[in-house]
């Protein structure tokens, strides 16, 4: 198994999400292959580490602040992982804005492979 147990699967999540609400690309980027694949709801896949640092410091830069709530992680076959959580995004005015949300991560190694995020961050910017 890529993760050994259920619990060190949700640690990991635990991990790769508080990463990200460092709002650190860097922090964030050390989790990812370098050849990964990054798709971020409905936006076009950017592919390799380098590329998806960028672009997480370009859509961190739109906002405040960001925090997952994690609520269930579940890992299938021998290299998925699945993540349900709450998001809640601080947009510059300080106002906030909590959507759920999934991400699908395709392992290699211990480190994400490919990351996808499904949710509606419509919103979020007044769209």
């Amino acid at each position: 198994m890529v993760i050994d147990t259920a619990t060190a699967a949700s640690g990991f999540a635990s991990q790769v999400y508080a990463a990200c609400d460092s709002m650190d690309e860097h922090r964030f980027g050390q989790y990812l292959t370098e050849d990964c694949r990054f798709v971020y709801a409905n936006s076009d896949p950017v592919i390799g580490r380098a590329n998806a640092a960028a672009y997480v410091k370009g859509f961190m830069s739109m906002i405040s602040g960001i925090r997952h709530e994690l609520l269930e992680v579940w890992q299938c076959d021998d290299d998925v992982l699945i993540s349900r959580m709450n998001v809640t995004y601080t947009r510059k005015d300080r106002t906030t804005l909590t959507v759920p949300a999934m991400t699908v991560w395709r392992m290699r190694d211990k480190m994400i492979q490919e990351y996808l995020i499904y949710v509606d961050v419509s919103e979020l910017f007044g769209g």
